[in-house]
């Protein structure tokens, strides 16, 4: 049986309790592995293909770890590429070994969860390797963290440590195993340790700014309702989440559906620490909303965030597929900014 051919028997309902049970931290984020495992039964599975070892693709279901003294055995799935590639990952040969004794619905958990380990679609995955790419900083909060980290890599990493990359990528070489321990775990005097503390909090705030830039960028870009002075007030949040949902429907009919059953059926949302919300809806230029389409689903919203305050914005985005993709931000205002 294919790893298709399973998710096609068993269907994610069932797969939902032992997801969950899995990933227990992780509840409000479980409409996610409904998107990817809806697409990936929408996909067409590439020819079976050679691995490196000539031997033909498999998914395997074995235990791992136990190696050594006192570590704990879990049970994993490997899959073709890496599950980098679903296509190949969807036509792989299911193999369980001898030991591991689970229900189909649990395989196909394991197989689900590390299928999205990357990305919970191709498109996510593609984004997620871009980011490991240097690029040329961008934002005055880009540019500051950029001058940082190459500070810190420049006067705190020995220099038979340091290596550059071909685009000015910053690499510290972990061939010297004791050198990079001793970095790592030496004991540091009062000073050093104050350095290490204040640089820490400086980069997480860089790059807690960093995102919230590029949030009001996407939130105020080109077809979107949306102006700048409509979400000037998330400078001030004193905390947020968001997230990004995507309509996986066989065409352009109950797209919003799909998505509202994601945020009520498949999600546990942490609304009691959040006070508004802010809700975009994005949609292809070549399959438009019906306007009463799109009022019930505001209405359904409101009624499950239950906020005062709440705004909404559609933008039209150009491309040849007619799904949705909905962005939900929760927010809490700083109590010195409400006043």
């Amino acid at each position: 049986m294919t790893l298709k051919e399973l998710f096609l028997k068993v269907g994610f309902d069932s797969i939902r309790p032992h997801l969950e049970r899995f990933e227990p931290e992780h509840l409000d984020i479980i409409y996610a592995f409904r998107e990817a495992y809806d697409l990936s039964c929408r996909m067409e599975p590439a020819g079976i293909m050679e691995s490196i070892e000539g031997e033909e693709n498999k998914v395997h279901v074995s235990w791992y770890g136990g190696e050594i003294e006192g570590e704990e055995k879990w049970i994993g799935a490997s899959l073709p590429s890496g599950g980098t590639d679903w296509v190949s990952a969807l036509a792989g040969e299911i193999v369980v070994d001898d030991d591991v004794h689970l229900s189909d619905e649990e395989i196909a958990m394991y197989c689900l969860w590390e299928l999205t380990y990357w990305g919970f679609s191709p498109a996510e995955i593609e984004k997620s390797f871009k980011r490991f790419k240097r690029h040329k900083p961008a934002g005055s909060y880009e540019i500051a963290l950029d001058k940082l980290e190459e500070s810190i890599w420049r006067h705190q990493t020995p220099r038979r440590l340091r290596s550059r990359g071909p685009n000015g990528e910053r690499y510290i070489d972990a061939g010297d195993a004791k050198a990079c321990f001793k970095r790592v775990y030496a004991r540091k005097n009062r000073s050093k340790r104050k350095r290490d503390y204040r640089q820490k909090k400086r980069i997480d705030y860089l790059k807690k700014m960093i995102a919230l830039e590029n949030m009001v960028a996407f939130l105020t870009s080109e077809g979107s309702s949306f102006k700048r002075s409509d979400v000037d007030f998330l400078w001030q949040i004193e905390d947020g989440i968001h997230y990004e949902y995507r309509s996986v429907t066989d065409n352009a009919e109950g797209r919003l559906d799909y998505i509202l059953e994601s945020m009520t059926r498949y999600q546990q949302i942490p609304l009691e620490k959040y006070d508004n919300a802010i809700v975009l809806v994005c949609v292809p230029a070549c399959s438009p909303l019906d306007e009463s389409e799109l009022e019930k689903f505001k209405e359904a919203v409101r009624l499950l965030l239950g906020y005062d305050d709440i705004l909404f914005g559609v933008k039209t985005v150009e491309h040849g597929d007619p799904h949705l993709e909905v962005l939900l931000l929760l927010n809490r205002r700083c109590v010195s900014a409400v006043k």
